[in-house]
């Protein structure tokens, strides 16, 4: 899961106090976010009233979907809570996942802030390509390729919390997790899908830091770099190392191009691009309810 930096909006100017005082809010048309499918000529983020932003209406139920699709995945995600949706909201997410490598499902839990997101749940994955692994202090691509046996099904129970601060001309960005892999037959180890590392379950430990400078005549885009490092405590604490760039390109308020591409740069395991972070290289489109 990338952060996403929210963009700035014009400033309009504020009525006095007591006017803002006698005056309940006003909620029109132009305030209400459009309920239909594709976006309209008045859906533009460079729209300097974006008071139509979803954001920017009172706290209410909702349901919401978020979905992405790229080279070769599609994950459609559907949410449904109180709050703002995409902005502060408490609620369910479920998450259909359709990768090249295999199938799998999401549900969980999900508190989200404008700096602060965290979501609790399992994730079971069923994979076309890979099998169980026998266990070693090191992997290579044609190990995990070719390796004989089962075809790999996990179930991971995972907490993350993604973070972003402003700082100066960007955002400091910060994800924290840990996963606990189960379903894997005694005295093996996998290749957990999602987070691209082989593990000897139970646990993995993952942290994220980065920077990313905001771009645009709203500051709407953002490009930057980020570092990971993942901890597999059953493979005598081996350290993963992983960076690269990250972007998001904000083509309204419903359209974005979004994109990750951090590679290992230091593992015990030698199994390629397949051991990187490229779960971000294609387009994610929202809507939600009033």
């Amino acid at each position: 899961m990338l952060v996403c930096i929210a963009g700035a909006a014009r400033a309009e100017p504020l009525p006095s106090t007591a006017t803002a005082a006698a005056a309940p809010p006003l909620v029109t048309d132009e305030s209400r976010p459009p309920l239909g499918i594709f976006p309209t000529s008045q859906d533009a983020l460079i729209d300097p009233r974006m008071a139509r932003s979803w954001g920017e209406l009172p706290a209410r139920w909702f349901v919401s979907t978020a979905f992405d699709v790229g080279f070769v995945y599609a994950r459609p995600r559907v949410s449904a809570g109180y709050g703002r949706p995409f902005t502060s909201w408490v609620g369910v997410d479920a998450n259909p996942i359709v990768l090249g490598a295999g199938l799998g499902m999401y549900g969980g839990l999900r508190f989200e802030l404008p700096h602060l997101d965290l979501r609790l749940g399992p994730r079971y994955f069923v994979s076309f390509q890979h099998t169980y692994l026998d266990n070693r202090d090191s992997y290579n691509r044609l190990q995990l390729e070719t390796e004989g046996g089962q075809k790999a099904k996990t179930l991971t129970y995972e907490a993350e919390l993604d973070m972003s601060l402003p700082l100066g001309p960007g955002t400091l960005l910060g994800r924290a997790s840990v996963s606990y892999v189960s379903g894997v037959p005694a005295d093996q180890s996998v290749f957990e899908e999602t987070l691209h590392v082989i593990v000897k379950p139970p646990l993995v430990w993952r942290a994220r830091g980065g920077y990313a400078l905001r771009l645009g005549h709203y500051s709407q885009h953002s490009i930057g770099f980020v570092v990971d490092v993942l901890d597999v405590p059953k493979r005598d604490d081996s350290v993963t190392l992983r960076a690269g760039p990250v972007l998001r390109m904000v083509l309204s308020r419903r359209v974005e191009v979004r994109g990750s591409f951090v590679v290992t740069v230091s593992s015990p395991d030698k199994i390629g691009l397949v051991g990187g972070d490229f779960t971000e290289l294609g387009v994610r489109y929202r809507w939600a309810t009033e």
